[in-house]
């Protein structure tokens, strides 16, 4: 790799250590009204989630630790299916507005939370944990994008 590919490298690195790192501490942390773990699950239910949604983001970071290209492209694309199961998650509520399921599960576990956009009818904001959770995700994916695009094949 040359002196920037390797810049690249570990800048997605740090990006994505970053995101797993945000990710457990909003799960597992209480750090109110940022986030509402009380409401969250407890127990095996915690661990289940935090298995589920972690542990892809390890292996994501692991694949793209070889410094393949070739896996480095699975990394970038996995990262791409995070971001959009996410935005598909809170922005979709937002933009066109939440059936009931999605009503009720958002006055059980983010009430309380911090919101910086506004409600209106149905349509349930983002809370700001998820906002910045996006925004580390995109800059994760282009940023490991960016990376890969300057990786050689070994």
């Amino acid at each position: 790799m040359t002196l920037s590919a390797l810049r690249w490298f570990k800048a997605a690195l740090v990006m994505q250590l970053l995101l797993v790192a945000y990710w457990l501490t909003i799960q597992v942390v209480d750090i109110s009204p940022w986030n509402d773990i009380v409401a969250g699950p407890a127990g095996d239910a915690l661990r289940s989630r935090i298995a589920i949604s972690a542990l892809p983001l390890i292996a994501l970071v692991a694949i793209f630790a070889f410094g393949l290209q070739t896996l480095g492209l699975l990394s970038v694309a996995g990262y791409g299916v995070y971001l959009a199961v996410q935005l598909w998650a809170w922005w979709k509520p937002y933009a066109w507005g939440a059936n009931a399921d999605q009503q009720a599960a958002y006055a059980a576990g983010f009430a309380k939370t911090l919101k910086v956009l506004p409600a209106y009818g149905t349509h349930l904001p983002p809370d700001a944990q998820h906002i910045v959770l996006h925004a580390l995700a995109l800059v994760t994916l282009l940023v490991t994008a960016m990376a890969v695009a300057r990786m050689r094949h070994l």
